[in-house]
């Protein structure tokens, strides 16, 4: 391989079948390897009967090493998590919630619905449809996605669950504490900020992980990433028996403790990770909507509570300097020096087990998540990849990439 490792990832869902023909989604393969010389494409995998395989084929036939995308604990093509599966939060509701909520959560083909990693019976059903996937697909490996705990985008209700049946036992074994207890917390927790508003966690909540100790949570927040790095061992396990590479898609650094991922368990169970260093993306795991969906969160919880000093908690928080309004941030997005800075936190982690790291950059023209990358735009996201980063993930549907990005991303290749 010649120049930094190079992967794009492909989504055909609905929208696309109705917009282009399965010959022009094979073509589109082809005039990727052209003009970036992609190395690997992530494929998700389609209910459409024969697609998946026929992607898989096409991505052969271009000389592109075809990996599984395989989305895991929600939006499991033709398998929506059952009503008693989904996360339990700790108002009683189900799911996602609706306290700075991303209000585009409702519509397109992905629900962002979570099942709960200690639900094993569907997690059981999952992993069966995943190993006859593997079975079937003639893949150089898999990237697993959706590996999580919801996101702020979901609501701030669902970012301290779950308490399901099966977290209570678990949770019990774990750390020898009622569920119970947590729950009593995190209530507490959300009524303290309604009362004093965001002023209340200047003191306690000084970087990303530490909100869990602010609430009293931590031991909760421990079970958390157990249950989702014990998923992960499952699944990782079975594509390593088979000799296939193994890639994790993981929210970036800095807001990955809020979802329940915890890098240094994780990087132990895969072959490379892709950080999701997504700085102009308004969808699910893209830093500039989970920051404002935080945001408004808070502001939500104490009518009262001051934009800027929000803003500048957030700021502190996260070590990134942000824009005077929730609104300005997901218009603007933030600067491209949060790729270096995310990248280089990486770099800084004690890993018993260091793997390859890509880096997740935006690529797209997608107006339906408020991204419009522009090749100036592009470039400058690309110049702050190497070094740290092994390579790239061009992100994230290679269908929306224009031709004028492949070309700067297969220029990466000198």
């Amino acid at each position: 391989m010649v120049g930094p490792w190079i992967a794009t990832q492909l989504f055909v869902g609905k929208n696309e079948l109705s917009a282009v023909t399965r010959a022009r989604i094979g073509n589109a393969i082809a005039r990727a390897q052209e003009l970036a010389r992609i190395d690997a494409v992530m494929i998700w995998p389609s209910a459409v009967p024969g697609l998946t395989e026929e992607l898989v084929r096409a991505s052969r036939h271009s000389g592109i090493a075809p990996f599984l995308w395989f989305p895991v604990l929600a939006d499991v093509p033709g398998f929506p998590v059952p009503a008693d599966s989904l996360t339990l939060n700790s108002d009683g509701s189900r799911g996602n919630g609706s306290i700075g909520a991303w209000e585009g959560l409702a519509g397109g083909e992905e629900s962002f619905l979570f099942s709960c990693p200690n639900a094993a019976g569907n997690l059981d059903s999952v992993f069966q449809t995943y190993e006859s996937l593997l079975s079937s697909l003639d893949v150089e490996g898999v990237m697993l996605d959706r590996i999580r705990f919801p996101s702020p985008a979901s609501g701030w209700e669902s970012l301290f669950c779950c308490f399901c049946e099966s977290c209570r036992a678990g949770f019990h074994a774990f750390a020898g504490l009622s569920l119970d207890l947590m729950r009593q917390r995190a209530q507490a927790f959300m009524r303290r900020i309604r009362e004093r508003g965001p002023s209340e966690l200047r003191a306690v909540w000084t970087a990303p992980g530490t909100l869990w100790k602010a609430a009293g949570l931590e031991k909760l927040a421990a079970f958390r990433a157990r249950s989702v790095t014990s998923v992960v061992r499952r699944f990782s396990s079975l594509a390593r028996a088979r000799g296939l590479e193994v890639g994790l898609d993981l929210f970036s650094p800095s807001i990955a403790p809020l979802v329940g991922q915890d890098y240094e368990t994780l990087c132990s169970l895969c072959d490379w990770i892709k950080p999701m260093t997504y700085c102009h993306a308004v969808g699910p795991a893209g830093l500039p909507l989970e920051i404002a969906s935080l945001w408004k969160a808070l502001s939500t919880l104490h009518s009262e509570a001051d934009a800027p000093a929000t803003g500048d908690l957030l700021s502190d928080v996260f070590s990134w300097q942000l824009p005077g309004a929730a609104g300005e941030l997901l218009r603007s997005g933030l600067s491209d020096e949060v790729i270096s800075s995310e990248l280089e936190m990486i770099g800084r982690m004690s890993l018993a087990s260091r793997p390859r790291v890509y880096a997740g950059i935006e690529a797209v023209r997608m107006p339906e998540f408020g991204i419009d990358v522009t090749p100036a735009m592009l470039a400058r996201s690309l110049r702050r990849v190497q070094p740290p980063a092994d390579g790239i993930v061009a992100s994230w549907n290679l269908l929306h990439i224009p031709e004028e990005n492949l070309r700067l991303i297969g220029a990466l290749k000198g």
